[in-house]
């Protein structure tokens, strides 16, 4: 009887995918995901620029910059708590992550409708004051989606995420274009968003394997989940002026007209970058927090190999966008966002800055040193402030893009000399970057 149970116990492991087969599995559906989720974005963005007007993105672009802020502001690092967690597949840690995350939800909320009317004398767009409490419904929702989220992600399970987030995306985008075409109205789009949320939150209840959530309150679990996530919280603050400054700074320096532009130059030259992240967050965090906790020695070269991957995809995507830019944005917009070729040109150079520096961050997150993150934070959201204000006063306009894509640049050298002190940097994939920036650079000046 004891040979039969030893037996079964090894054609089990022999069974068990390894964490190489489930991160090329998680990375294949992570691709298709992106790819089937980009094409719908910019159809769906090619038909919403033709029936809605410039300043219709510029006020949703404000919105979500706000409502990102505060989701920011208190972002407790659950998530990722549960991936890296050796608790992440307990019940009383899982549901006491739950009970802080619909909390928090609700903080949220109740925080979009106290910024409301400062924020809409500040830009002086009346219409803010409504839409932000009604965006804000968003972050309630969000907070009552089951941890099976997490779960999933931590196992690598990433065949049923992206099947859910595809499907739920198709259908809030198709909410988008029928209310835009049938009522011409910004409101259309936040309905599609909360539409959306809702669908989310009520799949990962009914669809997803793992603990069904109730309310719980375990104090070694809070305590874990505090110490882990007090130094993300800071971080995803400063984050927040890092990743969303361009667009407060535009919407007060300029107008949301150029906001509008500039954003639709935005989502096409961090089209890639999109990939990065999911890539980075759904596949090579789990993975790094996986072989940290197992087989460390080894971490250093899967992070080659996976930045060899992402740098190579990144850098062809870069030298399309300066040479076939312009020429896009005339093919696919019409006249009221032709300003938006140039802005990607030069967007395109500094996305490659960002993408050396983002390829490194979640091996500190999957140390635990949220720390560190934060700091590598703060340091380019100072860059960015400094940057643009400079590039405004110099050259308008035209000098706060250069500013913005330079930020990137200067995010990466402290990223460089952090990573070289951990002996992971890895000069030889990124000096050819370097100088791929630098030609790049000089064709956009001198066409």
């Amino acid at each position: 009887m004891s040979s039969q149970a030893d037996s079964y116990i090894r054609e089990s492991k022999e069974q068990k995918p390894t964490l190489k087969q489930r991160a090329i599995r998680g990375s294949i559906w992570t691709f298709l995901g992106y790819g089937s989720s980009q094409i719908l974005r910019l159809g769906g963005n090619l038909v919403l620029t033709r029936l809605l007007f410039p300043e219709a993105f510029g006020l949703m672009a404000l919105v979500q910059t706000f409502l990102t802020g505060l989701q920011m502001f208190s972002d407790l690092g659950i998530f990722p708590s549960i991936v890296h967690s050796k608790r992440g597949e307990d019940p009383a840690f899982l549901n006491t992550a739950w009970t802080l995350q619909v909390i928090r939800g609700i903080v949220l909320w109740v925080g979009t409708c106290i910024i409301a009317a400062p924020i809409a004398r500040f830009y002086d767009e009346p219409m803010l004051m409504q839409l932000l409490p009604v965006a804000g419904l968003s972050a309630l929702i969000d907070g009552t989606a089951s941890t099976k989220l997490a779960t999933a992600n931590r196992q690598l399970a990433l065949k049923q995420l992206t099947t859910l987030e595809i499907s739920i995306y198709a259908i809030s985008l198709s909410v988008m274009i029928v209310g835009a075409w049938l009522y011409r109205s910004v409101w259309v789009l936040l309905l599609g968003g909360l539409i959306g949320s809702l669908l989310k939150s009520i799949a990962s209840h009914v669809l997803l394997k793992g603990e069904r959530n109730s309310f719980c309150w375990d104090k070694e679990a809070f305590h874990e989940l505090q110490q882990f996530g007090q130094w993300i919280f800071l971080s995803t603050i400063i984050a927040f002026f890092a990743l969303q400054g361009d667009r407060l700074a535009l919407g007060w320096l300029l107008d949301v007209r150029f906001l509008g532009i500039y954003t639709v130059a935005l989502g096409l030259s961090s089209a890639v970058e999109s990939i990065v992240t999911q890539m980075n967050s759904k596949v090579l965090f789990p993975s790094y927090a996986e072989l940290i906790r197992e087989r460390p020695a080894a971490l250093y070269r899967v992070l080659r190999k996976a930045r060899l991957i992402l740098i190579a995809l990144s850098s062809s995507f870069a030298i399309f966008l300066v040479l076939f830019g312009k020429p896009l944005i005339d093919l696919l917009y019409d006249e009221r966002y032709l300003e938006a070729g140039w802005i990607l040109r030069v967007l395109a150079i500094g996305f490659l800055g960002r993408v050396l520096s983002v390829t490194y961050e979640d091996i500190l997150l999957a140390k635990g040193q949220t720390f560190k993150t934060m700091l590598l934070t703060s340091i380019g959201a100072l860059f960015q402030l400094n940057s643009m204000l400079l590039g405004y006063s110099l050259a308008g306009p035209q000098g706060v893009i250069i500013g913005i894509a330079a930020t990137e640049w200067l995010t990466y050298i402290a990223y460089a000399l952090y990573f070289n002190r951990l002996s992971l940097w890895q000069p030889e994939l990124d000096f050819p970057v370097v100088a791929l920036a630098g030609c790049l650079t000089l064709i956009v000046y001198y066409t």
